[in-house]
């Protein structure tokens, strides 16, 4: 598998839930770095997709009256591919919800920098003192759970942003008014 795909799934849990103690700074560090790099990645593919597919639908859309008002051989073909370009872009924007995931991504990938730099601050320690193994352990399982938290709250808000679809009574959509009310 390539390594532009790996970096575009979530790195594994599984790779530091059966260390031993005394791996298991170096094991929460590892996943870490890579769940930075994760996220980075896709708040990056999430920010090309957004910018992209809004270029591509000003441009198309500039065009068509141009296109629409123009003469030349096949001008109904072209007129209907380039609306078809433009409904499938908008829809793909608005099914990827890339300008959302965008800032939901990076948003995750600031929190999880901040914590795992806290933790690399903490690590230190004061005055040149390094802390006890104690305290270090204490933060390292404190990172796990700030990031764990992290990761739960990026999904819920993920979640709970998805359009839920509507039930339609009678045929008619609850949004819109009904054809005997219309003035």
């Amino acid at each position: 598998m390539g390594k532009s795909v790996q970096r575009l799934r979530a790195p594994s849990l599984h790779e530091f839930l059966n260390v031993a103690d005394d791996e298991l700074d170096a094991a929460v560090e590892r996943y870490v770095q890579k769940l930075r790099h994760f996220y980075d990645a896709r708040a990056r593919w999430h920010r090309r997709g957004h910018r992209f597919s809004g270029i591509v639908v000003i441009i198309t859309g500039a065009l068509l009256p141009l296109l629409a008002t123009s003469q030349f051989a096949h001008k109904e073909l072209v007129l209907s591919l380039v609306g078809v370009a433009i409904s499938a872009v908008t829809a793909l924007r608005s099914f990827y919800r890339f300008d959302q995931s965008w800032i939901l991504l990076r948003n995750t990938e600031i929190a999880i920098s901040h914590a795992y730099l806290k933790w690399k601050i903490a690590r230190l320690g004061t005055a040149g003192e390094r802390p006890s193994a104690e305290h270090r352990e204490a933060d390292t399982r404190a990172l796990i759970d700030m990031i764990m938290g992290i990761r739960r709250d990026e999904a819920e808000s993920f979640f709970n942003e998805l359009p839920t679809p509507q039930p339609v009574t009678g045929g008619q959509n609850p949004g819109l008014p009904d054809a005997r009310h219309r003035v």
